[in-house]
């Protein structure tokens, strides 16, 4: 028995508690509680309780306490669910009173958040063992553990576990669903932006064949985050619009103000202060109006209303960011606090001063990295560029001297940023079309060398490596092996650089390669070159790593070798096993060659 069966045949109150607004879910309630005796006048209730009296009561708490779970009133959701849970177990009714301890358990992750972890993790694992797996309650528990993993931020076991729930949710189309939005969710916050998207579609889809407005909703508002994440904005723009409209209808507050708060800010993404006004004065007018009123909801919107009017040229465009900035640091919301300190650095930078004080832009970008937020700091380089680009010309009428150098990190910054990366590009076409040259000729260097370090995945054990010094290795990219070379570079750092060669690459195409690089840097190279025989590149690296992932490779001794040669000197191990024809032939490319 479900919980609700009960009431089956007397309120049509499981398609409510999926669709309707909660006013009208709250009506129904009440009105089967009359029905039942257990509200309005003691005078007018039955002489005598409906057939199964006990269980529709248990059903109707169990009702109510789900209503009570949606709309966040989380004790009221405890106490109503767990006494649900207790009546139906007196009536011998195992699997309705598991699956109300499972909510009543929901509701505690909900309101308790990590402190509750443990304690609901054995409750759900007791749940989930206490008869056959493939019960409804037992993947619900599987369900709702994932949910305290992820909570406590093992991401790894809630993975594991919610991918177990899915598997067996199959005859519950339901569970089903909500796994799905749990499993999204969870690759949002893992940033795995893809993977969360074909979820999340999977998930509305399923919602609106069950008519489950509450849980497609919830799939929308991820759905938006996913697309935003991706970089596909007008994507973000319809699933976020879908989650307000439904929340709207709903008379969610939290979801409908969630969404317009990130509408707002898609707006100003998208050049369209005078919309990201209106959309986050409704925002604010949303989250203003719940009770109690959602203040982190509110703040977003003045941060957002308050960049609109700027962008307007507004002058109460400063007191809705100092506003916004207060709210967060009250709130202790490490992300607004970082957003407020970028609103301060951008206020200073726009502020006339002289003589012209430094502007503090790092804390912001420092606090948004750590945060794992590389396209928000690729947002923050974008417009330091821009307001520098329109304040007045230096002295000279020129750039700035490192100009260049910033538009090259902003374009790094931005590949975690595709939407940004674009729209800089097109700005750069018109205004700096050499600027432009340079970044897609270091990206296009880059991801060639990304494309060598993944073949070399595929090739047999062994590998020559160089290690290579020179002053200006490290510099702009200059160590990238350019088109025509057999190389690859797993380190580039200020005077050293590593590369790397199938075992199979003839000595002479070595030579070669280094003899471009010493053109290139137009200085000698100081160069060791030794055999890795079982060396192989296990990974490529990922945005923002160090390096490649190498096996039976070692270059400390090698680099530090580098120190002891002579300018223009090529050192060879001996296990190279390369002849005296061979020293010759890298002695007429102009290396002194020493073994």
């Amino acid at each position: 028995m479900l919980p609700l069966d009960p009431l089956e045949r007397m309120s049509p109150l499981p398609r409510l508690l999926r669709s309707a607004p909660g006013a009208e879910v709250r009506a129904e309630l009440d009105r089967v509680a009359v029905l039942l005796g257990k509200a309005g006048d003691p005078a007018a209730a039955p002489a005598a309780p409906p057939a199964g009296g006990p269980l529709l009561a248990a059903a109707l708490g169990f009702g109510r306490g789900a209503l009570a779970l949606r709309e966040g009133a989380l004790d009221a959701a405890v106490v109503l669910l767990e006494g649900a849970a207790a009546a139906f177990d007196r009536e011998g009714e195992a699997e309705a009173r598991d699956l109300a301890r499972c909510e009543a358990v929901l509701a505690r992750l909900r309101r308790d958040a990590r402190s509750a972890c443990a304690s609901a993790v054995a409750e759900l694992d007791a749940i989930a063992g206490a008869g056959d797996t493939g019960r409804r309650a037992a993947v619900v528990a599987g369900h709702y553990r994932g949910t305290a993993e992820r909570i406590v931020g093992d991401a790894a076991a809630a993975q594991r576990t919610l991918l177990s729930a899915l598997r067996r949710s199959e005859p519950f189309l339901g569970e089903r669903a909500q796994i799905l939005n749990s499993l999204g969710t969870l690759y949002v916050t893992l940033g795995a932006h893809g993977a969360a998207e074909a979820l999340l579609e999977h998930a509305a889809e399923l919602h609106r064949r069950r008519g489950d407005a509450v849980g497609e909703a919830i799939a929308c508002g991820q759905l938006g985050a996913a697309a935003l994440g991706l970089g596909a904005l007008e994507r973000a723009r319809a699933a976020l619009q879908r989650q307000e409209w439904l929340c709207a209808r709903l008379g969610d507050a939290f979801g409908r103000a969630r969404a317009l708060a990130f509408l707002s800010e898609l707006a100003l993404e998208l050049g369209r202060a005078d919309d990201a006004l209106a959309l986050a004065s409704c925002a604010r007018e949303v989250a203003a109006g719940a009770a109690p009123p959602l203040r982190t909801w509110i703040a977003y919107a003045a941060r957002a209303a308050g960049r609109a009017r700027r962008d307007l040229g507004d002058p109460g465009a400063a007191a809705a960011l100092e506003e916004a900035g207060a709210l967060f640091r009250e709130l202790g919301h490490p992300l607004g606090e970082a957003l407020a300190a970028w609103d301060r650095a951008s206020a200073e930078a726009l502020a006339p001063a002289e003589p012209a004080a430094p502007v503090d832009w790092f804390s912001a970008a420092w606090s948004l990295g750590s945060l794992g937020l590389p396209s928000r700091v690729a947002q923050l380089l974008r417009e330091r560029l821009e307001i520098e680009e329109a304040a007045p010309p230096q002295d000279n009428g020129g750039p700035a001297p490192d100009g260049g150098l910033r538009e090259r990190a902003l374009a790094a910054a931005a590949q975690a940023a595709p939407h940004v990366a674009v729209q800089r590009e097109v700005e750069l076409v018109y205004d700096r079309p050499d600027d432009l040259t340079v970044v897609a000729a270091r990206r296009t260097a880059a991801h060639r060398n990304l494309g060598r370090l993944a073949a070399l995945t595929l090739a047999p054990p062994g590998l020559v490596v160089a290690a290579i010094a020179a002053s200006r290795v490290g510099a702009r990219g200059l160590a990238l092996p350019p088109e025509r070379a057999a190389a690859a570079c797993v380190a580039d750092l200020p005077g050293l650089a590593v590369w790397l060669w199938p075992a199979a690459i003839p000595p002479v195409a070595i030579g070669r390669d280094l003899d471009d690089l010493r053109a290139v840097l137009g200085e000698p190279l100081r160069t060791a070159l030794a055999l890795a025989p079982f060396g192989r590149v296990l990974c490529p690296p990922f945005a923002g790593d160090a390096g490649a992932e190498l096996e039976g490779v070692e270059v400390g001794a090698l680099l530090a070798l580098t120190a002891s040669l002579a300018p223009g000197e090529l050192r060879l191990a001996p296990r190279l096993g390369w002849d005296n024809e061979v020293g010759a032939s890298l002695e007429a490319l102009g290396f002194v060659v020493t073994r």
